[in-house]
């Protein structure tokens, strides 16, 4: 079954570059262009609705920043799963029934359905690692799939 991808509003407006290092570590913040996306449909952009669902963000947002609180009302109002590192919001989604899959179990599982070849994947994981700054904690689900591929 294929996903589908929804980013709320909140979350993208929380992140509008990227860092991206040159060959000779020069960083750099390039803005993140997801109109693209959109125009594919490969992503819906999308906002609270209706009062239950504008309750529970204003109260997550107490606890979490706006685009987690958004992402997390919006799963539990709409029985989505949601995308997260966070522990917070991932504790909060427990709480509320919410299903949870992190960065390197959704790399995971997309580098097994697409086949990716192992040095594909390893630069791929490289680029989340110095873009975004992510690195899987030692006690995250996936951390021994993802340091077996970026090779540490």
């Amino acid at each position: 079954m294929a996903w589908q991808w929804h980013i709320p509003s909140a979350a993208l407006a929380e992140s509008p570059f990227i860092r991206k290092v040159s060959d000779e570590d020069d960083e750099r913040r390039e803005p993140i262009d997801a109109q693209p996306y959109f125009d594919e449909s490969l992503i819906t952009l999308v906002d609270v609705g209706g009062a239950d669902e504008a309750e529970l963000y204003v109260r997550l947002a107490a606890d979490l920043d706006g685009g987690e609180a958004m992402a997390l009302a919006i799963a539990t109002q709409r029985g989505w799963t949601l995308a997260t590192d966070d522990r917070k919001a991932k504790r909060l989604a427990g709480d509320l029934g919410v299903s949870v899959i992190t960065t390197p179990e959704l790399m995971q599982r997309w580098a097994k359905a697409s086949k990716m070849r192992p040095a594909r994947l390893r630069n791929l994981l490289s680029n989340i690692e110095s873009g975004a700054r992510f690195a899987p904690g030692e006690d995250a689900p996936g951390y021994e799939w993802w340091t077996a591929q970026v090779g540490i």
